[in-house]
Parts: C-alpha cells; structure tokens; sequence
C-alpha cells in the first residue's frame, strides 16, 4: 500500500495518491490544480500506472479541469453521478454512483454519495479511511456558499457518514480546523452541538448563520458613502 498526500500551499487544497505496491496500480483523489507536473514526478518516481482520477465534488462556479492528468495518463476521469462535463472534454468518464465500488490492482474502494457542501458530493471510503471533500465544512452553509444546501449535509452526515466507524480516519479536502487528519468520532464530538437538534433546526440554524454572515459582508450605505 503505498499513500501519499499532496497539499497546495496557495490554495489549501489536499489530493491524495494512493496506489498498491504490489500491482503498481494508482489512483489519485482531489488532484491540486497546480500539481500535475509533481503527480507526474510521483507516479514515474514510483512506477505507478494511475487508472483513475476521482474527484469528491465540483463547485457550479468552478470549471472542471478535466484533461490534465486524465489525457496526460490515459486514467479515467471519475465523478458523481449528476455532475456536468463539458462535451469537448477528452477524457474517459466514469460515474461514480452510492454503493459502488471501484478496483484499483487489489484494492478497492468504495464510493458513499454525501452531498450537501454541492449537490452531487461524492466520498470515497478506503480500508480505513475516508476521503470526503468538503462534507464536514459547516461554515459553507452558514457562509453563504451557493452550491451548500444545510438539508442535504445534514442527512449525509447524520445517516450516512456518522454511520461509519468512530476509528476511521478522515481525509479532507481542505484543512480542518488547521487539522488534516482527524477521526471520525472527533468530528462527531465536534459537530454534536449543530446536529444535536432535528433536521429542520439545523436548516433554520444555517439559514440564521447565513443571514448574519451576508449581513456583515454587505458594505453598510454610510461606508459607501465615505
């Protein structure tokens, strides 16, 4: 087994590579932007044949770069089902479905559909560890993302995600809370106080925090004046 974490400093983004060491087999999970040309590095350093590049989510303001490693590799470009791609997209695409499952050399990984931080977020459950985007970030509903939607994050952490074993290890995205590892049963601790309540007080509580958060960010009429 071979796992290899690769972080981009400017943006925060984390993909991860995993592969195994037996097969030579590769996958790679949220690739960086800016970091094919050090995925490239990886993978001949190692001699690794990446198969599949996956991708949790894809937010409706942000193109997806979908030729890079996928044309540069041959690999499959693998996102959820209900996701638009462009129709000049060169790569192969997969769609990754809930309750499917996906083989690299002997591993396999399976594919949890989780959304709510976009509508078609999907999380990708290896051995022990859980690979989930951004479903753990509250603060994109409370922040007035577009693409969140408070009801749907609520169901997949309270009937899918928290469902899982409190030992399995959780990958995000992007840093949480500067953290990036943590437990499952550590972010159920930490998240108890907002999902403690029913489905609809949690919407109602993210629909407040949202409010409020746009009401501070919208300059006041006496600073537009100045």
């Amino acid at each position: 087994m071979y796992f290899h974490p690769i972080e981009e400093p400017d943006s925060g983004q984390i993909g991860y590579l995993l592969a195994d060491g037996d097969t030579q087999d590769a996958v790679i999970i949220d690739p960086p932007p800016r970091s094919t040309e050090l995925l490239l590095a990886l993978l001949a350093e190692r001699r690794l044949r990446l198969s599949h590049v996956l991708r949790t989510h894809v937010h409706a303001r942000q193109p997806l770069n979908c030729s890079a490693l996928s044309e540069l590799t041959g690999a499959m470009l693998v996102i959820a089902d209900g996701v638009g791609i462009n129709a000049a997209c060169p790569a192969k695409v997969e769609r990754a479905v809930h309750g499917s499952t996906l083989v690299f050399g002997q591993e396999v990984l399976r594919v949890l559909a989780t959304p709510g931080h976009t509508a078609h977020c999907v999380s990708y459950l290896w051995r022990d560890r859980l690979f989930c985007g951004d479903a753990f970030d509250l603060g994109s509903c409370a922040d007035g993302d577009d693409d969140a939607d408070a009801g749907l994050l609520y169901d997949s952490l309270t009937c899918r995600l928290f469902m899982l074993p409190e030992q399995t290890l959780v990958f995000p995205a992007h840093p949480l809370r500067g953290r990036r590892v943590a437990t499952l049963g550590e972010l159920r601790l930490r998240s108890a106080p907002l999902l403690a309540g029913s489905r609809d007080a949690f919407i109602t509580d993210m629909t407040s925090r949202r409010a409020a958060h746009l009401r501070h960010a919208r300059p006041s009429p006496t600073a537009k004046r100045r």
